[in-house]
């Protein structure tokens, strides 16, 4: 089996932790391969920043139906692209976003997202409304740090995790929390046994995923919603 990881911004520290993390839990037999869209920006922090990497990920996507992949997973919990993605894509396309909101609903009355700039909260909230998981949601509260803070500075980054998600859990009745964005990769078990809630790491959680359902030959389906476009 092999999955192809997309890391949606140009930051090699990023992508080498999305790497490490995930060399530790994958499947002896899968082949696991890590890439970076160069041309992105550093950290996806905005629309903008969305919209410039979306070529970047569709473009390695193409690649990965090309070179024989069995799954490609996009490591960002914006999902850039990923109706795109599934429309150009004959093999099965996973977002962190989506596939970590989903899980959480399944493992706790009402989860958190803990995102890590203000601004995003109200665009987190729509994400959730637009996958219609609003009654699962406990809240959204932001770490106020910036994405390459919490990749590059991962002390500083737990400590606020343990801040924020203790009061989700102790003011907003949060079971579940989401580690909302790759750059916390790796950073969920040590954050899960201080609090004695279940914490999801986006990553790692939609990688064992990926196994699963593509070992099961499991894709998105073609017949409306991800059709091939006629120029794809």
């Amino acid at each position: 089996m092999k999955i192809m990881v997309i890391n949606p911004n140009s930051s090699e520290e990023m992508t080498r932790q999305i790497e490490q993390v995930l060399s530790r839990i994958k499947r002896p037999e899968t082949e696991l391969t890590v890439v970076r869209v160069e041309e992105a920006p550093p950290a996806i922090e905005s629309d903008t920043d969305i919209a410039q990497a979306v070529p970047g990920v569709l473009r390695l996507v193409h690649r990965a139906n090309a070179e024989g992949y069995n799954a490609v997973i996009l490591a960002c919990f914006s999902d850039p692209g990923l109706g795109a993605a599934r429309e150009v894509s004959e093999i099965l396309v996973l977002g962190i976003q989506e596939t970590s909101l989903h899980i959480a609903a399944m493992l706790g009355h009402r989860f958190t997202v803990l995102t890590p700039l203000t601004h995003r909260v109200p665009k987190k909230e729509r994400e959730v409304r637009e996958l219609g998981l609003t009654e699962s949601l406990a809240s959204v509260r932001a770490l106020g740090l910036t994405v390459t803070e919490t990749e590059a500075e991962p002390e500083r980054t737990k400590a606020r995790i343990l801040d924020v998600a203790r009061a989700a859990v102790d003011e907003d009745g949060a079971e579940v929390l989401i580690l909302g964005c790759a750059g916390m990769a790796g950073y969920a078990l040590e954050i899960e046994k201080k609090l004695g809630v279940v914490v999801i790491d986006p990553v790692t959680v939609t990688f064992k995923v990926a196994e699963a359902l593509a070992e099961m030959g499991l894709r998105h389906s073609k017949r409306a919603l991800y059709r091939t476009p006629a120029k794809a």
